[in-house]
């Protein structure tokens, strides 16, 4: 009699039941969603009190039941985001909760009492927080990416001794913040940055003179640096830009406009990779030499063209 065997695949459509809920990370899901108000805009604990369970709108859990991601960038979020919440969430690899209405007991960016080990993505931008907490980068020490742009901040001020997650760092961005310092160099340091590929500063208030060496064979493919405006609708942002542009060789895309940069273009032709090129409304001279297909735009500057004297 012929014996009949019967196996079992695994296919990829084929998906087990998720691990209930670490119960630290869901007592800290539920303070969370109070806090912030997700509870009532998100549902989050309406269903189900397992953060887990795939009832979380946006929560992502590991297969050992631990909170790794959360995304509710506009989630009509509105409320107290406190840093003794998410440290919590020890195996929290990306938090996003962008375009919200989030602020902190203090007001400023929350502090962490012991540091996220595994975030890697980070984005806060455009919520209410009104100040860069001393201490807040230390507590995300694998940093990968950041945003912390458009927050209504009075004059914050970013400290080069803050970045202990410098060597990982791939992607900064800070713009809108009214940053009124002088223009933090070291952040075009590939040996203090060694993998920054990405830099975003734009409408803030740096003023000072870009140095020669900034960026210097780094890896920065997207810099914007664009209006450094300060409330007299002046730039004081300056230096040559025909000095440090070329040793950026990694450069994609920059955007350098309405600031007050003097002196020549930079000869572009060597920067292979260069796509978009944006120096409008300086105070520029000399003839353009970029690369064919390069997007340029040199408006506002009314010696292009023109010898350098």
């Amino acid at each position: 009699m012929p014996v009949l065997l019967f196996v079992v695949l695994s296919l990829p459509g084929w998906i087990s039941a998720a691990a209930p809920a670490n119960p630290d990370d869901a007592a800290a899901m539920r303070v969370l969603a109070n806090w912030t108000d997700a509870a009532a805009v998100l549902g989050w604990g309406v269903k189900s009190g397992d953060p887990c369970d795939g009832t979380w709108a946006g929560v992502s859990c590991n297969d050992a039941g631990r909170v790794t991601s959360i995304v509710a960038s506009r989630g009509r979020l509105d409320g107290v985001l406190r840093g003794s919440d998410l440290a919590k969430l020890t195996f929290l690899s990306e938090l996003d909760l962008s375009f919200n209405r989030l602020t902190s007991p203090s007001g400023k960016l929350p502090l962490l009492p012991t540091p996220l080990q595994h975030l890697r993505s980070l984005n806060l931008a455009s919520n209410r927080f009104i100040e860069i907490s001393e201490g807040f980068f230390a507590g995300f020490p694998a940093l990968e990416t950041i945003d912390i742009s458009n927050n209504p901040m009075a004059v914050p001020e970013l400290r080069p001794d803050e970045f202990t997650f410098s060597g990982s760092l791939r992607s900064f961005s800070a713009n809108g913040l009214g940053i009124g310092q002088v223009f933090p160099d070291y952040f075009g340091n590939p040996l203090v940055f060694p993998a920054l590929d990405t830099l975003s500063l734009a409408g803030n208030e740096l003023f000072g003179k870009i140095t020669p060496s900034f960026g210097n064979n780094s890896k920065i493919k997207y810099l914007d640096i664009s209006s450094q405006t300060t409330d007299d609708g002046m730039s004081y942002l300056r230096g040559n830009i025909d000095e440090f542009i070329p040793g950026m060789t990694s450069l994609v895309e920059v955007r350098l406009d309405h600031n007050a940069f003097t002196g020549p273009l930079p000869d572009a032709t060597k920067l292979v990779n260069l796509r978009v090129f944006n120096a409008a409304s300086n105070r520029l001279c000399g003839v353009p030499k970029f690369a064919g297909g390069v997007s340029v735009d040199l408006s506002g500057n009314p010696n292009v063209g023109s010898p350098c004297y």
